[in-house]
């Protein structure tokens, strides 16, 4: 393993719970949204957003372990995600 790697295991812990507390926002944010869909809607587009980032750093993460087709599905994924978000952002405020 080469130096560069060895430095990322020390930022690895923190980038794994920067990860996990988002998904986990993520995950509240839709049963809060779709609980009460009527009076949250306008916090679609974060929700989706939000799920864009936890992917792409998930993404990330894999092609920098050379899982690049990991990485490439998950950034895929998290370009569609955010398509859904500025569609919906559009939708919810104009």
């Amino acid at each position: 393993m080469n130096k560069k790697k060895e430095g990322f295991r020390h930022w690895q812990l923190l980038l794994d719970i920067i990860v996990m507390i988002l998904g986990i926002g993520t995950t509240l944010l839709g049963l809060f949204l779709f609980g009460r869909l009527d009076r949250s809607i306008q916090w679609l587009p974060l929700m989706f957003l939000l799920a864009s980032i936890v992917n792409t750093m998930s993404g990330l993460k894999a092609f920098y372990y050379g899982r690049k087709a990991a990485g490439a599905g998950s950034c895929l994924t998290a370009l569609a995600i955010f398509c859904f978000a500025v569609v919906s952002y559009i939708t919810c405020w104009t």
